[in-house]
């Protein structure tokens, strides 16, 4: 058994552009497990910039220890609570290699209907951020192609411009043919909040992931009571430990939704107790993928396939890079499906 890594760096085909900037590259470490018979299994480790909460000074070393000793991996108590807490992005990476020794098949890291091909799991559209005229063009295409829930990017914009968009959007499709989700990713200012969902609402809107940024923790609160729109919690989950006091905090606040990003969170282990806790006590929860490679997103598509799905997912396609890794996913109008090692 060998243990070797190697960064990588990809290109978007255009820079993936949020209300905190835009990124025009992803940079991410390649992990390989190389057994004796030829199998190989791979795995990304990607943190996220100005977003992860990984220690990306001792991430390398991290990295080198692992390499040092990969029969951790196959270890029957698969210790990893370390890189949890400090490496998320790792902890991903190395729960992934884990799944595939265990499944014997590179690739393949759980059996469930959806790598077996008989599920498919439905995505929402994404429509990243843009000047006006272009989102609503995306909008309509992804519309058009079949897509039930669109996701839009909001923040960056003028907010009237936003609301014109959405408002244009919501008048050609109503609200029982097509669901709209926005995403502020924390951009709102607490004294503008409260106007802002109001406005929001007049457009029958699914939900707003994350309002105000995770310090203000009082306002979000509030929100959670107040708020005419459900309030979905995704960058609040980052840095949190779902096995302790954080997850008491969070039942406390009452989200509608939680969104989950497992490369971003420490893994699936940590993914599945979030999924538990929103199954339990709020409306529900869909993962996300956080711009990973065809490999990261393959691995938390598989993960979401343990679920019976009841949101539209929001897991990417692939296709925002030049060149990437050969992936297993399949997409048919809004529908993901599998056609990898389970099938072959």
């Amino acid at each position: 058994m060998k243990l070797t890594y190697r960064s990588e760096s990809l290109q978007f085909l255009k820079p993936a552009t949020t209300s905190k900037g835009a990124y025009l590259t992803r940079e991410l470490y390649l992990l390989e497990l190389q057994l004796a018979d030829g199998r190989c299994y791979r795995a990304e480790c990607a943190p996220l910039p100005h977003l992860s909460c990984d220690d990306m000074a001792a991430l390398p070393a991290a990295l080198d220890d692992w390499c040092r000793h990969p029969e951790r991996i196959a270890a029957d108590a698969f210790e990893i609570e370390t890189e949890q807490s400090r490496f998320p992005a790792l902890a991903f990476a190395l729960e992934s290699l884990r799944r595939q020794w265990l499944s014997g098949i590179p690739g393949l890291l759980w059996d469930n209907a959806f790598t077996r091909g008989e599920a498919c799991i439905p995505i929402n559209g994404l429509v990243w951020m843009d000047d006006a005229e272009a989102m609503l063009a995306a909008a309509m295409e992804k519309a058009a192609m079949g897509f039930r829930c669109i996701k839009f990017k909001v923040g960056a914009l003028d907010f009237d411009a936003e609301c014109r968009l959405l408002e244009t959007v919501r008048a050609t499709y109503g609200p029982e043919r097509l669901e709209l989700r926005v995403d502020a990713n924390g951009a709102f200012r607490s004294d503008e909040v409260d106007e802002k969902l109001r406005s929001l609402s007049r457009f029958h809107l699914h939900s707003i992931e994350q309002p105000l940024s995770p310090p203000d923790t009082e306002g979000l609160e509030r929100l959670c009571r107040e708020s005419p729109l459900p309030i979905a919690l995704d960058e609040s989950l980052i840095g949190l430990n779902p096995f302790g006091p954080d997850a008491a905090r969070i039942q406390r606040m009452a989200p509608a939704y939680l969104v989950l990003k497992p490369g971003l969170l420490g893994g699936f282990a940590r993914s599945a107790a979030w999924a538990n806790l929103a199954n339990g006590h709020f409306r529900g929860w869909w993962a996300t993928s956080a711009l990973e490679s065809n490999i990261g997103l393959s691995a938390i598509a598989q993960w979401c396939g343990n679920y019976p799905v009841q949101q539209h997912q929001g897991l990417g396609t692939g296709r925002l890079f030049h060149t990437n890794y050969t992936s297993p996913l399949r997409l048919e109008g809004e529908e993901l499906w599998f056609d990898g090692p389970a099938n072959s």
